[in-house]
């Protein structure tokens, strides 16, 4: 829906003060509030998402982002207490059960070999979270996993859960649900990412050992998240040991790392530094210059910087400061070089730069209001800047003596300002109630050329391309977490949004509901429905490894993009095993999808962006996921199938039918198993399989007669003869499967408690069995110059070393 209106997108905010007044109104019954935090004992890390239930189970709740929880129960005469979290070791208290108490829980990390025996009663409190399609991979399980090169990655982890694929071969990129890597919504403690991969998208920007939780939202969004189609990765950084000084310092092939986190002397101060660089130009510098002769050095590296500062004001304030910095530079220096000429030699120099990278900054104040009301208020600035720029100089000893200097860049990115308000309410335990508003500023750059040249003789200073684009967005959410019976629980929320461009306005509300049914102790059935917008756009070049990419706002011309999603599915624990089953079934319809036109040019910037694509596009996706998870013993990992389909339909496209997408994949399989062979050694593996990805191909060639007309053409053909020009004939879009994809991958940790900490080995194999999996596949002449099709793979089977020391 679009308005006229220029400026009512703040009207509403002044809506939320409807959810916040009535929410601070404390109730008059005759009830008892039990609240606190879960977090580390270790560390006095917050444990997002822990259980705390009553005895028998029957009542409970969950931490919420803060770790904080709170339960309101009729009065008793004592009220017995327990918390958990995957992992760590169970905390039981007993208090007194007739007033408000404040009661926090320390949990240990259960490192024990022997397998955990869950009961109905303990996994009662967590099948009763109404939460659908989310994905969770603690990140001590994370960092046993092989990788690529022997790191790490957090999104090379979530690739192997149904329902997530790559796309490609080496790529960190998420599909989700049939959806592309730009409709999935990426918060840094709740910030927006615009741009996470480094090295062209083979290893995602978060350091594993910055990050204290990360989460993966499929489907079944509640109302607090908005702005994507397909998904949302939640990633939280640590808030630095509160205990003692700790840090982490690692040496692999692909990167170099450090960590640093503790207390400070005023006991209410905590910190965490952390950086990663990439070692990736220290091989690449020396090779160039050895295969040039020394005249040109190509190099590419990457960092990441984080930086969190967290202060306790009070007994209920707590503020936070981030920091993330991080990039990547390609680039190819070419020393000066000498041409000799008789008139005056003739020197000459260039050099390439390409860099783009995120820059992010928030402030952040928790304050807990009541035992029933927890408040989060957050101020941040986000930037996503990509850069392209060339430089040349030259010069000659003639007697004109001329030189020149030129440059050249083209440049594009986003950067966003944001003020946020987070409450949770608890008013019983059949309510849990969150509500907020969020007011962004959007600048867009979609697209800048500047050229710049100099001589002894002219100058010239120019710019042309799309101008910038402010934009202003405007949210209210609320939802409730609702028990209706003993067995039936549900989400259901409401998430209204203005957007502002250009004087064009764009608004709606999005619907959420979620639903979980208890069947018997260990059953749940589920079922979600969810509507999502986004309002802004990535125009890719998708031939391209590298993030040649466009952000651009939705305008009057091209509207937002519009999803809906219905899933439903069963949860079932086997406890005497530790194995949880999940079986979900979702169809997602999306509309007013963008496309390149098919002879669009991604740099020319003097054509308007909008001209370059074709718009209107919907999409269809249906697919089935199995997961079997055993999360206990000494044998841990799971068992991951998505059997889906994916469509697309443009009317400019493909006369106007529907195709498959690129990354349709009708079946996407994988395995990974973690084995602790001894209490020091883990060993791990993980086994993809997915159908080939689509493409178009040109299905036979032929000549086409044309007549010279005078053009330039070889000597031996006459000036009014006709010619043969080879043409070729494609059939439907897509219509060309790439070979199936499969891959194993092979690990083993190796950790040892040395003075002052711990000594941690890692070696490992990507493609164990260097599978030729195809990357591009393009037609060549074979040696009797016959037309063939040609396949081009990227990795072989790659070994990975890494050390790494913590104290």
């Amino acid at each position: 829906m679009a308005t006229a209106s220029r400026n009512n997108w703040f009207l509403l905010l002044p809506a939320a003060l409807c959810f916040i007044a009535p929410a601070a109104r404390g109730q008059k019954a005759a009830r008892v509030t039990v609240s606190g935090f879960v977090q580390d004992a270790r560390t006095g890390e917050k444990l997002l998402g822990a259980a705390v239930y009553v005895a028998g189970g029957q009542t409970g709740t969950a931490t919420n982002a803060a770790g904080f929880y709170s339960l309101t129960l009729a009065p008793q005469d004592s009220l017995t207490l327990t918390a958990s979290y995957l992992g760590y070791q169970r905390a039981t208290v007993t208090l007194a059960g007739r007033q408000t108490t404040a009661q926090s829980f320390a949990l240990t990390a259960d490192n024990q070999l022997q397998d955990v025996q869950v009961t109905g009663q303990v996994d009662a409190p967590l099948e009763r979270r109404v939460e659908m399609s989310t994905l969770q991979i603690p990140v001590s399980q994370l960092r046993q996993l092989p990788a690529l090169l022997g790191e790490p990655d957090v999104l090379r982890a979530f690739q192997l859960m149904p329902g997530v694929q790559s796309g490609r071969e080496g790529s960190g990129a998420l599909y989700v649900r049939g959806g592309s890597p730009d409709q999935n919504l990426t918060l840094l403690d709740d910030v927006p990412i615009y741009y996470v991969s480094h090295i062209g998208g083979f290893l995602s920007m978060f350091d594993a050992n910055a990050i204290s939780d990360v989460r993966l939202l499929k489907g079944g969004f509640p109302a607090r998240y908005g702005g994507r189609l397909s998904s949302v990765l939640d990633v939280r950084l640590k808030e630095g040991n509160k205990q003692r000084l700790s840090g982490n310092a690692g040496l692999g092939v692909l990167a170099t790392h450090f960590s640093l986190e503790g207390p400070l002397p005023n006991g209410k101060t905590t910190f965490l530094v952390s950086a990663r660089r990439g070692n990736l130009d220290l091989f690449s510098r020396v090779a160039s210059r050895l295969s040039s002769g020394g005249n040109s050095v190509v190099g590419y590296s990457f960092y990441d910087a984080s930086l969190k500062v967290s202060h306790q004001l009070t007994a209920r304030d707590q503020v936070f400061a981030a920091v993330y910095l991080g990039g990547d530079r390609l680039f190819l220096t070419q020393k000066p070089q000498t041409i000799a000429n008789p008139k005056g030699d003739f020197r000459y120099q260039g050099e390439s730069n390409l860099r783009y990278g995120n820059a992010l900054g928030s402030v952040r104040w928790n304050r807990q209001f009541s035992p029933r009301l927890f408040g989060n208020v957050t101020l941040a600035a986000t930037r996503f800047r990509y850069e392209n720029g060339q430089s040349y100089h030259s010069e000659d000893d003639s007697p004109a003596q001329r030189s020149e200097d030129s440059e050249a860049l083209f440049a594009s990115g986003v950067q966003d300002v944001q003020v946020k308000a987070d409450f949770d309410y608890y008013p019983s335990p059949a309510h849990q109630i969150r509500f907020g508003a969020t007011a962004v500023h959007h600048v867009f750059t979609p697209g800048v050329n500047s050229f710049t040249t100099s001589s002894n003789t002219a100058a010239v200073d120019t710019a042309f391309g799309s101008r910038r684009v402010a934009a202003r967005e405007g949210v209210v959410y609320a939802e409730d977490e609702i028990r209706l019976t003993t067995r039936l629980s549900a989400n259901v929320g409401l998430r209204a949004v203005a957007y502002s461009v250009n004087g064009q306005t764009f608004g709606g509300v999005q619907p959420r509901v979620l639903a979980t049914y208890l069947v018997g102790e260990h059953t749940a059935l589920k079922a979600s429905f969810s509507t999502m917008q986004q309002y802004l756009h990535l125009l890719s070049n998708n031939g391209a490894g590298l993030p040649t990419d466009l952000w651009v706002p939705a305008t009057a011309r091209i509207a937002p993009e519009r999803a809906r999603q219905v899933a439903v599915g069963v949860a079932h624990t086997v406890a005497a095993w530790g194995v949880e089953i999940s079986v979900e079934a979702f169809q997602k319809s999306l509309r007013d999808l963008i496309e390149f036109r098919e002879d669009a040019t991604f740099y020319n910037s003097s054509q308007d962006w909008q001209d370059k694509v074709v718009t209107g596009g919907r999409g269809q996706v249906q697919g089935l996921e199995l997961l079997v998870q055993k999360k206990t013993g000494r044998l841990t990992g799971w068992v991951g199938y998505t059997l889906a389909r994916n469509e697309r339909q443009f009317n400019q496209l493909n006369g106007g039918q529907w195709y498959p997408y690129k990354f349709d994949r009708r079946h996407d399989a994988s395995v990974v198993l973690i084995y602790q062979l001894r209490p020091r050694i883990t060993l791990s593996a993980t086994w993809v399989y997915g159908t080939g990805n689509a493409l178009t191909l040109a299905e036979a060639n032929y000549n086409v007669v044309e007549q010279s007309y005078g053009q330039e053409l070889p000597s031996n053909v006459a000036k009014d003869r006709y010619f043969y020009q080879e043409a070729e004939l494609y059939g439907a879009k897509n219509s060309f499967r790439m070979r199936a994809y499969h891959r194993l991958d092979i690990g083993a940790t190796f950790t040892k408690t040395v003075r002052h900490g711990e000594r941690i080995w890692r070696v490992g194999a990507y493609n164990a069995y260097s599978r030729n999996n195809p990357y591009y596949i393009y037609y060549s002449l074979d040696a009797a110059q016959q037309k063939q099709l040609y396949q081009l793979s990227l990795f072989p089977i790659l070994p990975a070393i890494s050390y790494e020391r913590s104290f």
